[in-house]
């Protein structure tokens, strides 16, 4: 689902929610407690979507601003906005979801999407406009008026018969006939309590969510709230009957600046209704109403679950993944469909065997069964099913950062089973988070073998558990034919090449040395880069999810990924070359059991 949507379901959600709780408590409670119920609505209704809202949609806009502002070079004419979009995910029979393949875009299509956003931020202009505007009349309504000073306070006298009264945060306004000490009383409390913050954040709510009926709705009972709680502090120091009459008296509408506290006629029948009624205090009412919210903030908190752990449970149902390519190159445009791989599992959610049919750049006719050194992790699985290779990224991603462990592990069952040449030793510091990994050759004494089969030990070196280097160190063995009992030279002479001698020797000097591999960096759990020698891969992430990956070499970027989801499942990888140009595009194919 659209991050946008999704944002958008949750704001109604939480809106409906309070306003059903508004509508129960507003009989049974204070003004003051009604403020600040008003208050948290408007609050929690925009932060708590915000916090909880994952995107399990394609992020199309993120990922075309990082390949704009990620580029080192010049972007050559290919227009991102030519990139295919996918339909709807097509339902077959309840378990196979597969998704329809992209279709040559038309030139001249309307994107409705950008005319609803230019719409919305059409409407939302005007209404902050008319907000903007008013708080610049209430500045010049100050500078035309005259100030009294035999008030306490910052009261102006307003040059107008038809003006009442109204105030803005500490700025008091009457009419030029107005000598009622009530009405200014009643401004000052406006001012005291703040209540102009209350008005000028309501408009500026209503204005950005003006799409939303009940937006409108607070608006209206934060500005009729105001008043009660003003006109309940009255009632402290003036008699009921005489305030009353005072409403009446002078209950014409007054004309000016929307973002004020006016006295005047506005729901003048439920002030007087207020003020002669007594409030009934319910505690239940507040409980329930409370209960209510809190049972909706639920909800939303489980929809708003975090996009790996609800990756993972999608995942779990998986039955096949299957990965098909589609050219955009002349050289392979003919074998578009052809699957790049397939993922078989078993019902209890285990890999049991992933088939690569073809490779990158996509023309391999024969198919490979893909050895892994553990129970790969199954979220990892989609991102090495791009037939384009991860490099030392794809430990992390197939075994968890602490992934020398299973490297160790793999090695070990290998020794044991009899599968590795040579007779090989393997030696580990620590089964659990090995520093240090040891592949010795156990050869015969009499057994002739060549230059070229050295021991091997690797180091590592954590931080939190994860893999932040890797080094090696090659140890170089020549062993000669006792039974022949040559020297070396002459093996050396007699059983290489003038090339192979070369290497020897390259291979020889390096010999004991120990060489730094790799390094990894990290953004919380996330690795976000892996430089191999000139080589470099980055990782870019939304709400957990790779959206993007660059390999890199000598500083350029040879070949971008960028991966899109549907319901936090891999939708499709496209694929680009160094001049930024699309080059494939990777379609996923889930069944589930």
């Amino acid at each position: 689902m659209n991050q946008l949507i999704t944002f958008l379901l949750e704001f109604l959600i939480l809106s409906i929610a309070f306003c059903i709780g508004f509508l129960i408590i507003r009989n049974y409670t204070t003004p003051t407690f009604k403020r600040f119920y008003l208050l948290a609505w408007i609050v929690f209704s925009i932060s708590f979507p915000a916090i909880t809202v994952k995107s399990e949609a394609s992020p199309e806009l993120s990922v075309r601003q990082m390949i704009n502002e990620s580029s080192q070079r010049p972007t050559p004419n290919v227009a991102l906005k030519e990139f295919h979009a996918f339909e709807e995910p097509q339902t077959t029979g309840g378990e196979v979801i597969k998704y329809v393949k992209p279709a040559e875009a038309a030139e001249n299509n309307i994107n409705w999407m950008a005319v609803i956003k230019s719409l919305y931020f059409l409407v939302m202009s005007f209404f902050m406009l008319r907000v903007m505007l008013g708080i610049v009349q209430i500045f010049r309504l100050k500078s035309r008026s005259k100030y009294l000073e035999e008030y306490e306070g910052h009261v102006y006298q307003v040059n107008d018969t038809s003006f009442k009264g109204a105030s803005f945060f500490k700025w008091i306004f009457i009419g030029s006939e107005i000598d009622d000490s009530l009405i200014i009383q009643h401004e000052q409390i406006h001012s005291k309590l703040g209540h102009s913050f209350d008005i000028l954040l309501s408009h500026i709510y209503c204005a950005v969510f003006w799409f939303n009926p009940f937006s409108w709705f607070i608006k209206k009972c934060i500005a009729l709230n105001t008043e009660l709680e003003a006109d309940a502090q009255m009632l402290q120091s003036a008699d009921a009957e005489t305030y009353a009459n005072t409403l009446l008296s002078l209950s014409a509408k007054s004309k000016g600046p929307m973002v004020m506290n006016y006295f005047g006629a506005f729901y003048l029948r439920s002030r007087i209704v207020a003020l002669t009624k007594k409030i009934s205090h319910k505690r239940w009412v507040s409980v329930f109403s409370l209960l209510m919210i809190l049972g909706m903030f639920f909800i939303i908190s489980c929809e708003g679950a975090n996009s790996s752990e609800v990756m993972a449970e999608r995942l779990s149902d998986v039955k096949t993944i299957t990965t098909r390519f589609i050219s955009h190159q002349s050289d392979t445009k003919q074998k578009t469909g052809k699957i790049v791989a397939i993922a078989n599992f078993s019902p209890d959610g285990t890999l049991e065997e992933l088939v690569e049919q073809t490779t990158y750049p996509y023309d391999r006719e024969f198919e490979v069964k893909k050895e892994f050194w553990d129970v790969p992790d199954k979220s990892g699985l989609p991102y090495v099913m791009d037939g384009l290779s991860l490099g030392k990224a794809e430990k992390s991603f197939l075994y968890g950062h602490d992934w020398p462990s299973a490297y160790y592990k793999h090695l070990y069952d290998k020794t044991q089973s009899g599968d590795m040449p040579w007779n090989e030793i393997v030696e580990v510091d620590n089964e659990t988070l090995p520093t240090e990994i040891s592949t010795r050759r156990g050869f015969e004494e009499n057994e002739f073998v060549g230059f070229g089969m050295p021991d091997v030990t690797e180091y590592y070196k954590y931080e939190d558990g994860k893999v932040v280097s890797v080094s090696s160190k090659s140890d170089y063995k020549i062993l000669e034919d006792g039974k022949k009992n040559k020297s070396l030279e002459d093996l050396l002479e007699k059983n290489t090449t003038k090339e192979q001698r070369e290497f020897i020797e390259s291979r020889k000097r390096k010999s004991g040395k120990i060489q730094l591999v790799a390094t990894y960096e990290y953004e919380g759990d996330l690795v976000t880069s892996i430089k191999h020698g000139d080589a470099e891969r980055r990782f870019y992430y939304e709400n957990n999810l790779m959206i993007k990956s660059e390999y890199i070499r000598n500083g350029e970027i040879i070949n971008t990924r960028i991966h899109y989801y549907k319901n936090s499942l891999k939708d499709r990888t496209e694929i680009f070359n160094r001049y930024n140009e699309p080059e494939y595009t990777i379609t996923y194919e889930y069944e589930f059991w």
